[in-house]
């Protein structure tokens, strides 16, 4: 599979930060109309609603998103679960960041002021969890 179908593949999506916050929106409120979206889009600036309707064109295209029509509006819904997104997309990261390594994104991780000593024992509970599995 070439990285422009992998790109397209609904098994592996490739979401950029503006796709990624619409489909959060989805997730989050399950069907929503293109000004919902855009209403509800947590964003630095407001994205026109014309831009909104392009993303969720191009990702029921890819097949990421399906609508239906309710009078004359199209009512979107995500068609992958955030989950199958967010194994691909840290999949990536740690395949292209961290050489494929998950400890050394963990270890990058602890290196940093991003885990705090809460945050710390929350990540020891979830290891010690999966080591007794």
């Amino acid at each position: 599979m070439t990285e422009h179908e992998q790109e397209h593949s609904p098994m592996k999506p490739r979401l950029s930060g503006r796709q990624l916050a619409i489909m959060q929106v989805l997730w989050k409120q399950g069907e929503a109309s293109v000004a919902a979206v855009q209403q509800s889009l947590d964003v630095d600036t407001t994205l026109a609603y014309s831009t909104v309707a392009t993303v969720l064109a191009r990702l029921e295209k890819r097949g990421l998103v399906t609508h239906r029509t309710e009078g004359r509006t199209f009512l979107y819904r995500a068609a992958i679960s955030e989950s199958n997104v967010g194994d691909s997309m840290i999949g990536e990261l740690v395949e292209r960041v961290f050489g494929g390594s998950p400890s050394a994104l963990v270890s990058y991780l602890l290196e940093t002021d991003r885990v705090d000593r809460d945050e710390l024992a929350r990540i020891k509970k979830l290891v010690f969890e999966h080591d007794q599995k």
